[in-house]
């Protein structure tokens, strides 16, 4: 493999935006660094691809990822699609992890404002006034990934999570359960949080059955949180829920875990049903029944949906939803 420009940067001491503008002539760059970056492009071979890509010269070939969370399962195959299209055309990714901290969010996008980044992909989980300032002064292109923030005039990828939500919940109906329990994601996150309770919660009601308050607690797609969710509702209800639908496969593994310790046989005694379809869905034992999302899709997605917006595409499209389907396996059983 080549030398890249991250290998330049790494070894000029450097940030990969200022290899990227010296490469271009893009912005100005102090002379001794520039000087130091020409010495390692030359001592490295570096063949500098921007006449290949047919940039501008107000453009970086940047494009900045914020992420609330690089440890989820689904963080992996969102990348890996991100990346395939963003190496396509010959750009490079710069990834910053939040740890869904609002401040620390809104400084990195201010960071990414400085190193002239061609755009944004933003997996926040919430949409506040400053981050509306930000966008509204800076104008900086920018897609929203596993989000809606309705009101942010922002494009963005993700899938009809209340419609993924009932599906997974019908189908636990369908295998005749009717006292279901649910651990949700919080809701300030609107769309993992919120919008698959919401089909929880409606899925429920069109069957005519009732929504048990006690059966239902918040967790923060860990598996830690699923565990301690389900501990609650194991402590609090004499009669026990036949199946659990959780907001996130590490929550439904911490569910199955909690299960286990506490002598209960799944899916003999009491059903499981995940979100996300993440790697450790088939390595767990029983194997997870989940919602598969195609993340590495949404990845692909978001960069061509940013690229339009770069470009000034004024037909491109404004959001894109990806599929989803039930992936059945060892953790749902029909009742009788």
């Amino acid at each position: 493999m080549g030398v890249t420009i991250k290998d330049v940067a790494k070894k000029a001491g450097v940030s990969i935006a200022s290899v990227s503008r010296v490469i271009n002539d893009s912005k100005p760059v102090a002379p001794e660094t520039k000087e130091k970056i020409l010495k390692v492009i030359k001592e490295t071979g570096y063949k500098p691809n921007a006449m290949a890509r047919g940039l501008k010269k107000n453009e970086s070939g940047l494009i900045g990822l914020i992420t609330p969370d690089m440890e989820n399962g689904t963080f992996a195959e969102l990348v890996k699609g991100i990346e395939s299209v963003i190496e396509k055309n010959s750009m490079n990714l710069i990834v910053s992890n939040s740890k869904g901290e609002i401040e620390r969010e809104l400084r990195e996008l201010h960071i990414f404002k400085e190193q002239q980044l061609d755009g944004i992909i933003f997996s926040g989980v919430k949409f506040t006034k400053k981050h509306k300032e930000y966008f509204d002064r800076y104008k900086v292109p920018t897609v929203v990934v596993s989000q809606k923030f309705p009101g942010s005039g922002l494009p963005y990828v993700d899938i009809d999570n209340y419609k993924a939500a009932y599906q997974a919940v019908d189908f636990l109906i369908k295998n005749n359960h009717q006292q279901i329990a649910m651990v949700r994601g919080p809701f300030y996150d609107k769309s993992a949080g919120k919008q698959r309770y919401n089909g929880y919660f409606e899925a429920l009601k069109d069957a005519g059955l009732k929504v048990n308050s006690s059966f239902v607690k918040e967790g923060n797609f860990t598996i830690k949180s699923g565990y301690q969710a389900m501990e609650k509702i194991l402590s609090e209800n004499e009669m026990l829920p036949t199946a659990v639908f959780a907001a996130s496969d590490r929550m439904a593994i911490g569910v199955l875990d909690c299960c286990l310790d506490n002598n209960l046989k799944v899916p003999e005694d009491i059903s499981i049903i995940g979100f996300d379809d993440i790697e450790l869905a088939t390595v767990v034992r029983p194997k997870l029944t989940t919602v598969r999302v195609d993340h590495s899709k949404l990845g692909e997605k978001s960069v061509e949906l940013l690229l339009n917006k770069i470009k000034k595409n004024k037909d491109s499209e404004s959001f894109y939803e990806a599929d989803f389907e039930i992936v059945e396996r060892e953790t749902v059983k029909k009742l009788t």
